[in-house]
């Protein structure tokens, strides 16, 4: 195997690994909570707190690189993750001990993403890299939130419903996955050195408190409809849901969904690179508010047809990943990136923990409708982006 494969190929694993952990914390639980009996709104709030390692990065990441390579960190937190997640496995039913690792495995996620992202960075920027690296991530989006989920579900079928013996089965394989991961990373990460910053976009310092707070602002509707969008698919049909099982969950939003996302963000990229940024703000920006509109009519109608639904599903998910990648291209630009990517964290996390209350007060219906007048903070910062001079 030459050189490059063997640099493809560890960029590939590691960046699945990257992927499957931030699915269970961020999808899969959502869906094992409410299938415990646990409220929306204490539901949405346990998983935002899990956002709190991201928010805080900016101050711990330089201790963790100071203090280790990028190669140690990914084999201790592979280890430690394939360990938390067997004890999740015995953690059932115990809600306390439930919750307080999913914790746990947010933080060693975020320390082994940080670490996976130095190491990736290492990767030489070619098209098949960067398409290596993307392509690995959504694998893992596809493997988590669908595989996963759908195994989850036959499982609960296969045992009469147990549920909670059917996720335990499922944290088992998860656990074992990681403890191959670790296995496979011990014999080919060594050779690999950290890498350097990119070269960032210059934004006036005057600008910068501007951009700061438009970063905030441009996800935080999305960042509610994100977690309410999963409890809205599967929640029962009285309860104003659209009653997915766990399979058709995993077939409609893991599979369907993924893809769209992928084709979408790809999508955006290129229009981006073709067109310019300041050329493709208005557009792309109106088009993130379609995720909105599609669920306030799903809410309204309640189809019982899968297909619609996944058509649905297909279209905003693709249009979210048109319209995002807009807003990941700033991110990824700017001198100040880690401080930029804190505040995605914190808005993630604040949309994430008010969506639950929010939907309680106001139904599914009326918390979409809301997600939509919520969605014009989006339209305003992309107004101040537009006056900023940013220069490459």
């Amino acid at each position: 195997m030459n050189r490059t494969n063997i640099s493809m190929t560890w960029l590939a694993t590691l960046n699945f690994s990257k992927g499957v952990p931030y699915v269970i914390v961020m999808v899969i639980s959502l869906l094992m909570l409410r299938q415990m009996g646990l409220r929306p709104a204490v539901i949405t709030l346990l998983v935002g707190l899990c956002y709190l390692p991201w928010v805080l990065k900016v101050w711990w990441k330089p201790f963790v690189e100071r203090l280790l390579r990028g190669s140690l960190w990914v084999l201790i937190t592979q280890m430690l993750l394939s360990v938390s997640f067997a004890a999740m496995a015995f953690a059932f039913p115990s809600e306390g001990l439930v919750v307080g690792l999913l914790m746990l495995i947010a933080w060693l996620t975020a320390i082994h993403n940080v670490a996976v992202d130095r190491l990736s960075a290492k990767a030489e920027e070619t098209a098949p890299h960067r398409m290596t690296r993307e392509l690995s991530r959504k694998f893992a989006m596809v493997i988590g939130q669908g595989v996963l989920v759908m195994l989850a579900g036959n499982l609960q079928v296969f045992y009469r419903h147990d549920m909670l013996y059917a996720w335990r089965l499922m944290f088992y394989l998860v656990s074992g996955l990681f403890l191959l991961l670790f296995f496979w990373h011990t014999l080919t990460l060594f050779r690999v050195s950290d890498a350097r910053e990119r070269p960032a976009w210059y934004v006036p310092s005057v600008s910068r408190p501007l951009v700061l707070v438009a970063l905030f602002l441009f996800p935080l509707a999305q960042a509610m409809i994100i977690k309410v969008s999963i409890l809205f698919l599967t929640d029962t049909k009285s309860n104003g849901g659209l009653g997915l099982s766990p399979q058709e969950f995993g077939l409609v939003m893991g599979t369907v969904g993924i893809i769209a996302l992928t084709v979408g963000g790809l999508m955006g990229k290129k229009v981006i690179q073709y067109f310019g940024f300041m050329s493709c703000l208005w557009p792309m920006t109106l088009l993130m508010l379609a995720p909105s509109v599609i669920y306030v009519g799903l809410s309204y109608w309640q189809p019982d047809s899968l297909v619609v639904v996944s058509i649905c599903v297909l279209l905003e998910q693709m249009a979210y990943g048109v319209g995002f990648a807009l807003y990941l291209w700033l991110l990824q630009q700017i001198a100040w990136r880690e401080q930029g990517k804190s505040l995605m964290a914190l808005s993630l996390m604040t949309g994430c923990i008010v969506s639950g209350f929010i939907q309680e007060a106001l139904g599914y219906n009326g918390f979409f409708i809301a997600s939509l007048v919520i969605s014009g903070l989006m339209v305003v910062s992309a107004s101040w982006l537009r006056k900023i001079p940013i220069n490459k």
